[in-house]
């Protein structure tokens, strides 16, 4: 019975990480679409920052509309901070259990540091350049997550074959 269970924790530990894998891919899109939005706001419509990521939020999925509602909150209040200060903050805080890995947030955080400026040519090119890495990232993920996938699942199942006949 032991034997089983060791076998099948191991398994169910490959298959737990193969869908992390696949949930970062589904943030990682999630994220393109929040800036392509972020984009659109701010040189069509010409929004306030917090006005932007708060009509924003109501297009995006959590972790993502937590974010930006908050953001908004903040940069609404004005506490004296900068708003690169707040973008990166409340990036630590609340994507923090997200499945995006520490560069993706990295790069995500200093996506903040020239939005709120006032060159909206600036912000444009910014955003524009940080779509093409996304892009980028998403498209070697889209060649790699199939064969990363397959992998964990075969070790995890390899590992529990081990474990077990380790143990007998």
């Amino acid at each position: 019975m032991g034997t089983v269970l060791v076998l099948f924790s191991c398994t169910a530990l490959g298959w737990s990480r193969s869908m992390t894998l696949q949930k970062r891919l589904e943030q990682l899109r999630e994220v393109e679409k929040m800036v392509h939005l972020i984009l659109g706001e701010i040189t069509y419509r010409k929004e306030t920052l917090p006005e932007a990521l708060l009509r924003i939020s109501e297009k995006t999925a959590p972790p993502f509309s937590e974010f930006l509602r908050e953001v908004s909150r903040q940069a609404s209040l004005f506490q004296g901070d900068c708003f690169s200060k707040i973008f990166r903050e409340t990036a630590q805080q609340c994507l923090k259990d997200s499945a995006l890995h520490k560069k993706d947030l990295e790069a995500f955080s200093q996506l903040g540091e020239y939005l709120g400026w006032m060159d909206i040519t600036l912000q444009k090119n910014t955003i524009t350049l940080y779509q093409e890495q996304l892009k980028q990232e998403i498209q070697y993920l889209e060649r790699e997550l199939p064969g990363r996938k397959k992998m964990c699942q075969s070790l995890g199942v390899i590992a529990g074959i081990f474990l077990s006949i380790l143990c007998l």
